[in-house]
């Protein structure tokens, strides 16, 4: 695993060449270049079948939208609304928050909520030299199923759903439903600062 992450890490962070030739040898094999809002490549996601179940792959490169020493929420996006637009839309001209929504919702089933979406994702740990290397195997969904996704990297941690709202001592008492409602749909990571569509390699 130590050594794959290794290629993959080397791959991302070629320049144009994102894609190598590890990556064509694996026909299961699925990518995600991550494009900031201004079209500049931050860095790549992949995908690929492994005994256990899907791995997962994340590498990043310094970028001015995500903060060192600080998790960043990382999500699979259904990208399926077409009003919306399609795939990874962002003016880097207009405000954050209306960057890349035409990745739509996290991928998920109906009724689930923010914690149990296939498409939740463990957190990228940025280091102190912005880079970050992130890599997982997850049963939640397979490299064909995330073929025409939008793979979205926030601007801020995900509190996946962790966040205890009721009366007791030791819960939260929300100030308003967007509280919960943030937190229910994404995890309140905030913006969208980076996103790929995923596509066979």
């Amino acid at each position: 695993m130590k050594r794959w992450v290794t290629l993959g890490a080397a791959a991302a962070l070629a320049g144009a060449g994102l894609v190598g030739s590890r990556a064509s040898a694996e026909s299961d094999q699925v990518t995600a270049v991550l494009r900031d809002p201004g079209g500049t490549v931050v860095g790549l996601v992949t995908f690929a079948g492994d005994g256990r179940g899907t791995r997962v792959t994340a590498v990043l490169r310094p970028n001015r939208y995500v903060a060192a020493d600080q998790f960043h929420g990382f999500h699979v996006h259904a990208n399926d609304n077409p009003s919306n637009g399609s795939g990874c839309l962002a003016d880097p001209a207009q405000p954050p928050s209306t960057w890349f929504l035409s990745a739509d919702a996290h991928l998920a089933r109906a009724g689930e909520m923010h914690g149990e979406h296939a498409g939740d994702m463990p957190s990228v740990l940025v280091t102190s030299r912005g880079l970050a290397v992130l890599g997982f195997v997850t049963t939640r969904f397979t490299p064909a199923a995330v073929v025409g996704r939008a793979i979205v990297l926030h601007a801020g941690p995900d509190n996946f759903g962790n966040v205890p709202v009721g009366t007791a001592p030791d819960q939260y008492t929300p100030n308003s439903p967007a509280a919960t409602d943030k937190t229910h749909a994404t995890g309140n990571s905030g913006d969208r600062v980076a996103c790929g569509v995923a596509r066979r390699v």
